[in-house]
């Protein structure tokens, strides 16, 4: 595993994990952009569940702040999901920061494609390991 890998995948900042939902391993690219603004975030998400998402990027995320996430899906059309920022720490001996979202979608389409998103993670996952 290379080293940007491994760090963007570490978890040093050990909060204790209260989360309601399976978390998924994954490496994929995410533009977030904060409500109210035009300026881009370019991120790369480790992990997601049904209920949010863990990113790593170059600048921290301001702690309950509103953003939309677009996610690239190769030849398909991006997904587009509604999340607030619950907390962004730097990690160490690096210069990038973990933050995790809750996902806050605005309509139900907006949930169930985030659903299918996550859907399509576990199957690959699934795949990958029964061969």
């Amino acid at each position: 595993m290379s080293d940007l890998r491994e760090k963007l995948m570490s978890n040093e900042h050990n909060l204790s994990d209260r989360r309601k939902h399976a978390r998924f391993e994954l490496m994929d690219y995410a533009i977030l952009t904060k409500d109210g603004q035009t300026e881009s975030i370019r991120s790369v998400i480790v992990d997601i569940s049904l209920g949010g998402l863990q990113v790593r990027s170059r600048i921290p995320f301001e702690a309950g702040a509103k953003y939309v996430l677009e996610i690239g899906r190769g030849n398909t059309r991006p997904i587009s999901v509604h999340a607030e920022s619950l907390h962004s720490m730097p990690i160490e001996e690096s210069d990038l920061f973990s933050t995790g979202f809750r996902l806050t979608p605005a309509t139900a389409m907006e949930r169930i494609e985030w659903v299918e998103y996550v859907h399509c993670v576990f199957k690959a996952q699934g795949e990958m390991l029964t061969g």
